[in-house]
């Protein structure tokens, strides 16, 4: 059982982090498949540069997604990131506005970068409830 979570969390870790790049090939897709598109397009660009550990790692992210991949899964999980990323802008706010309390530029400026950074992320969120 160990070894199965291990392979799952390290598909899971594999789809978190790849890039985006080649969303405009799988625009039509959306949910699972668009996943599976994706993970597909990095192994062919793995293989074809010869990178046989990235390969094996794709190949298994694949394989968790053709097993555990459910398109109403990837909903929830994508609209429970999105409550989270509102939540951390809530939180920015608050402290920006106990920031301007306090009458401090340089705290201003630092909690008005956080927020916009929230705020960038909670629009990523809301993009990937999208696709």
């Amino acid at each position: 059982m160990k070894s199965f979570s291990s392979s799952y969390l390290l598909g899971l870790l594999l789809l978190c982090s790849l890039p985006t790049s080649h969303a405009a090939e799988a625009n039509t897709l959306t949910g699972c498949a668009a996943k599976r598109q994706e993970v597909q397009t990095q192994l062919d660009h793995a293989r074809a540069h010869g990178n046989k550990a990235q390969e094996a790692k794709l190949k298994i992210a694949l394989k968790q997604i053709s097993n555990h991949c459910t398109d109403e899964g990837l909903r929830r999980e994508r609209e429970a990131d999105v409550k989270k990323k509102e939540h951390k802008v809530a939180e920015r706010k608050a402290e920006l506005e106990k920031a301007q309390a306090s009458g401090k530029p340089k705290k201003i400026t630092e909690q008005q970068k956080k927020l916009q950074e929230a705020e960038a992320e909670l629009q990523k969120a809301r993009d990937k409830l999208s696709q």
